[in-house]
């Protein structure tokens, strides 16, 4: 049922549809322009916003024992990072060779097991 054009306060009766899907796309442009306006507005920080994120970071590492209030810091912590990160990759590296040779072994015990068992039934006349 539709309501009568007097009793509807935004006179849709008396719209065409054209008109009303001309409207809605209009209203649905300016929405998701507005939207976009807003995320963009919001993706830099203020200065003193910067400097307040910076405080607490630093709070937070210095509770977890990592102090970055000085140059001589960072650079410690720097080369501490440094460090796990190539225990780490020699860590992975002796892994993957470990795991490729034992690998390799098995493979090669089930080939001589094969092999063994395919010399057998041929030396049996294949009974």
């Amino acid at each position: 049922m539709t309501a009568p054009a007097d009793d509807n306060p935004l006179g849709r009766g008396r719209m065409t549809l054209g008109k009303r899907v001309e409207l809605l796309e209009r209203d649905r442009a300016q929405q998701s322009r507005v939207l976009t306006e807003i995320v963009n507005a919001g993706k830099t920080f203020t200065p003193e916003q910067i400097s307040q994120l910076r405080a607490v970071m630093r709070e937070e590492w210095a509770d977890a024992g990592l102090r970055l209030d000085d140059a001589g810091h960072q650079d410690e912590a720097r080369e501490d990072f440094r460090f796990l990160r190539r225990l780490r990759l020699t860590w992975d590296g002796s892994t993957q060779k470990v795991g490729t040779a034992v690998l390799t072994a098995l493979i090669g015990v089930a080939l001589i097991i094969f092999g063994s068992g395919f010399w057998q039934w041929i030396n049996s006349a294949g009974k």
